[in-house]
């Protein structure tokens, strides 16, 4: 069991959610377009509600007392608790309820309370993988993914049911939900000459969250698909010791510079027709992505960046012939896009129309990141949206309009808003108010959204609104703080501070223990990421940097997170920072902001601040730590990359190695050992074939230059750690930061 000796610290690292409840909500939307439920409250007094969406009126789904006693005759079983004794529904016709009970499937008639309980699967057909859930439901399966280890996942479905995808040994497997039998979709796949395809979170798409993409074409005949072949890429060993003979893994990890994995795309039937291949020439040092079926499935959209990211094509490729048609191109001086967004999450800023005549673009050309629209000729049509503001993402399009999140808010540049503009231009609509993160869901219908919006002060409440105007129809849902203010729960407070050139705002966050006390002068701890790939201060109530960075306050530090200079979200010019120089202003600026933080604050203890991160953090605190001893004392450095030499990742924001040499010398943290002044602990997994290297390559540079330091491997962990794991980590963490850093006086 995950515990470090702190209780509370440990509350808040792994049960902080539980101790709000509310707020969030998962809607159920009815199919007759009326109606939305969803469930409530805390554990064992839950409440069911119904909202008209014309009128805004919520009503209880139905009378508490009289619903329990309903699936108790149904069940045969008390329910437990005093509320309805479950946690999700869902819609099976427009009056009629369909839910789960301990082991029991139920259906609520929503005009009789009449509960049903509904036939299982029968236990041979469950046996022999007939049963209808054996047969439809996605199974897990394990896929490769460039530069990390094999995920999880389960297989996607096809459009209409029939079909399930995965893959298996490099390549790719289809099953009929007919009789749940598989057949190989390709044959020739090995581990070096693999077949992929994207997997898109169809969960959000399901709740109104993200405009729908699949690789599947729309009548599910078909499926893009990539070819990649890993022949010559560098690879880094993985060695596991807990068998009875050790084993070494070789896993594939591109290196700046070096021979970068070739992407070919192929369009798959599944009716044995032969496979097309796409026509994009030589993809030698490009990134080629599929971004979308034309609704008639004629062709699919394929977007191309360069390896330098400093390039990007937007093509249409025929489904029956693969020849390809360029429909534009744009280029940049420095980076398109966020080198992880595309070649991890194939977040690649294009969306089609849903009648397929046009096409909407993400630019950063004028300054900041905005929508442009193209007709399917690559004709450019206009610029939507327009600013000192950046877009973050179409969130749906209709025939005359899109929705989309943005940083509209120029007071509160962090803040994300739901706003709209219509297809051929004009103003844009902002229809959410309120400082913080607005999370849109939009019923399938598309007149109203689910606004759930907080701040890190404020959690999370949900409201109806309009999707044309943004008025609000109903509260739905606040959160209940009651267990967490038991606790003594400090609100986190925003802040602002200058950055090193003297002009430019930055923004951050700051957390406190549960019994901080004003009066008292407290060591710092600053949580620091600081890489371009994401900006990472908290400006919502929960995130995986606010979990870690509130638990570490519970240690007694006031913990502190800030975005940089050369981190995304804000203009073009605040994200270039980084291009060519890639710890400038990053040491800058966060050492500048402690010093005006310890100026400002009396129990800012700015003689007594260490830093801690994880991955790209991990590299943040160390440069931190070795180019500004005047600001650091202490490091926890956790699964770090120190040498941009090691990977390709580097490449998007340096260059490559063989025409920038100096930036990669300038970047390369391994150079400066030496010069280290304070306490040093480096955390890795034994697993992590990304860092492991690092991660040694550092500790012998240390011993090199003379310099003590704590190396803690954790035996048989990744890139992330297990819960055991990373219960050992912190307790280490505590007494090490303790050690020097001290506590509150």
């Amino acid at each position: 069991m995950f515990h470090t000796g702190n209780q509370v610290f440990d509350t808040y690292l792994r049960d902080f959610p539980s101790l709000t409840t509310g707020g969030q909500i998962t809607p159920a939307w009815s199919p007759d377009g009326k109606s939305l439920a969803f469930v409530d409250g805390r554990p064992g007094e839950r409440r069911a509600w119904l909202v008209d969406l014309a009128s805004g009126d919520k009503t209880e789904l139905a009378d508490v007392k009289l619903l329990r006693e309903r699936i108790r005759e149904a069940t045969g079983e008390a329910p437990s608790g005093t509320g309805v004794p479950f946690a999700y529904l869902a819609f099976a016709g427009p009056r009629t309820i369909a839910t789960q009970v301990g082991e029991h499937a139920l259906a609520i008639d929503l005009d009789t309370v009449t509960v049903t309980k509904m036939p299982g699967d029968d236990l041979l057909d469950t046996y022999l993988g007939l049963s209808v859930t054996a047969r439809t439901a996605p199974r897990d399966y394990w896929r490769t993914g460039p530069l990390i280890d094999p995920v999880k996942e389960q297989e996607t479905v096809s459009p209409d049911g029939r079909f399930l995808v995965s893959t298996r040994d490099g390549n790719l497997v289809l099953r009929s939900s007919y009789d749940g039998r598989e057949t190989l979709l390709t044959t020739n796949g090995t581990p070096e000459h693999e077949w992929r395809f994207d997997i898109y979170r169809t969960m959000l798409e399901l709740l109104g969250m993200a405009v729908p993409v699949t690789n599947w074409s729309p009548d599910g005949t078909k499926l893009a698909a990539y070819r990649v072949d890993n022949a010559g890429v560098a690879q880094a060993p993985q060695v596991h010791y807990f068998k009875r003979h050790d084993e070494v893994v070789q896993r594939y990890h591109g290196k700046a510079g070096g021979i970068l994995e070739r992407y070919t795309l192929h369009i798959l039937d599944v009716h044995d027709k032969p496979e097309v291949t796409i026509d994009l020439g030589d993809t030698t040092d490009t990134y080629p992505c599929f971004a979308g079926w034309l609704p008639d499935g004629s062709e699919v959209l394929v977007f191309r960046m360069s390896r330098d990211c400093r390039r990007v094509d937007v093509l249409a490729a025929d489904a029956e012939t693969g020849a390809v048609r360029e429909l534009f191109s744009e280029t940049g001086e420095t980076f398109l896009r966020i080198h992880h967004d595309v070649y991890f999450g194939r977040k690649i800023g294009l969306w089609l129309t849903p009648d397929g005549q046009q096409i909407l673009w993400l630019s950063e050309r004028d300054g900041w990141q905005h929508l442009y629209a193209y007709d399917l000729q690559g004709k450019p049509l206009g610029q939507l949206t327009s600013g000192a503001w950046a877009v973050d993402a179409v969130k749906r399009i209709d025939d005359n309009h899109v929705w989309f999140t943005a940083r509209h808010d120029q007071e509160r540049p962090y803040d994300q808003h739901l706003c709209r503009v219509a297809l051929s231009g004009g103003e844009v609509q902002r229809l959410t108010t309120g400082a913080g993160v607005h999370n849109p869901v939009f019923a399938p219908h598309g007149d109203v959204f689910i606004d759930t919006s907080s701040t890190p002060d404020q959690p999370p409440a949900s409201v109806l609104r309009s999707s044309t105007d943004g008025a609000e129809v109903a509260e739905l849902s606040r959160a209940d703080t009651t267990a967490l203010e038991a606790l003594g729960w400090v609100a986190p407070e925003q802040f602002t501070v200058t950055a090193a050139d003297g002009e430019t705002e930055l923004w951050g966050t700051m957390y406190f223990p549960h019994d901080f006390d004003r009066s008292k002068s407290y060591p710092v701890v600053e949580y620091v990421y600081g890489g371009p790939q994401i900006a990472v201060s908290p400006h919502s109530w929960d995130s995986v940097f606010a979990k870690t960075a509130r638990a570490i306050a519970q240690l007694g530090y006031v913990t502190v997170l800030l975005d940089g200079r050369g981190t995304p979200g804000r203009s073009k010019a605040f994200h270039d920072v980084v291009y060519g120089n890639f710890a400038g202003a990053l040491v800058d600026d966060h050492a500048t902001a402690i010093q005006q933080l310890a100026e400002r604050h009396t129990f800012f203890d700015g003689d007594r601040v260490g830093v801690a991160g994880h991955s790209w953090g991990g590299y943040s605190a160390v440069r931190l730590l070795a180019d500004r001893p005047d600001v650091y004392r202490a490091a926890m450095s956790s699964a770090p990359g120190y040498d941009p030499y090691s990977s390709v990742l580097y490449e998007c924001y340096l260059g490559l190695p063989q025409h920038n040499k100096a930036a990669y010398d300038a970047a390369n943290v391994l150079e400066l050992a030496g010069q280290i002044e304070g306490a040093l602990m480096i955390v890795c997994g034994t697993s992590d074939h990304a860092t492991w290297s690092d991660a040694m390559k550092m500790s012998e540079a240390l011993i090199r230059a003379g310099k003590d330091h704590d190396f803690v491997p954790m035996p048989g962990q990744y890139h992330g750690y297990d819960s055991d794991h990373d219960a050992f980590v912190w307790r280490k963490a505590a007494a090490f930061f303790s050690a020097q850093l001290g506590q509150a006086r």
